[in-house]
């Protein structure tokens, strides 16, 4: 049974990774939350994916140079930003909360939030690096779900094309392994893939998929999660 993610919220123009954003997407009846995480400079933890506020905001310069107070002006496609306290206070029906650790200065902020609201169980783990989802979990009371990164990817991927199999190991210590659909002209997320890593006990998620044909591909294929920036497009298809 394939389940959905709504990638960085549902959002009309630029105000991804906001409440709003999240908000469309819970009441599309969408459980599971995908984001980025930011810190501020007084160790807030942001639901927000660059690292300068250029590109989305009505501001400027490094996300992490900024204070509370300063990124309390700051609105993305008219929105406020959103914390992670802000989104979990307000969307508790929420049954995971993904979510990207993009920076080493985001690790202790969020690994003291997780153990402040014991989140353990409702919030994942992703990053492009193990390294930084590690290093969260490291300072945690409990276990926390986790994905593995970029290297360890390649490697899973290589077993599971050459071989057909993926060595538990590889896997071990992780609930899902999240990739794309294709990485430029090379399949990655393909039916040997999927059930080579099933096999070996994770699940398999694949993000970001915007088309009907690739997600009912998908579905067919029995992959675990679909993450999509079209959360209405996606709960239909699975509805289907």
């Amino acid at each position: 049974m394939t389940y959905a993610f709504t990638h960085r919220g549902v959002r009309r123009s630029d105000e991804e990774n906001t409440l709003l954003a999240f908000q469309r997407a819970v009441e599309l009846g969408v459980t599971h939350l995908e984001s980025d995480v930011h810190a501020s400079a007084d160790g807030t933890v942001y639901l927000f994916h660059d690292e300068t506020l250029d590109r989305i905001t009505d501001a400027t310069g490094k996300f992490g140079e900024r204070t509370d107070e300063e990124l309390a002006q700051v609105t993305a496609g008219g929105e406020p930003l959103c914390t992670l306290d802000e989104l979990l206070d307000a969307v508790p029906q929420a049954r995971i909360v993904n979510l990207d650790v993009k920076d080493e200065q985001v690790i202790g902020p969020l690994a003291e939030l997780i153990e402040r609201r014991g989140a353990h169980q409702q919030i994942a783990l992703a990053s492009f690096s193990s390294a930084r989802s590690h290093a969260v979990s490291h300072l945690l009371s409990a276990p926390i779900r986790r994905s593995p990164g970029q290297r360890e990817i390649i490697l899973i991927w290589l077993c599971a094309h050459l071989f057909g199999w993926v060595p538990q190991r590889l896997v071990k210590g992780f609930w899902a392994v999240q990739v794309p659909f294709k990485q430029a002209w090379l399949p990655v997320a393909t039916r040997r893939f999927t059930k080579a890593v099933q096999r070996a006990g994770a699940q398999v998620h694949v993000w970001v998929i915007n088309d009907e044909p690739t997600m009912k591909l998908l579905v067919d294929q029995n992959v675990d999660a679909i993450m999509s920036d079209d959360a209405e497009l996606l709960m239909k298809v699975l509805g289907s």
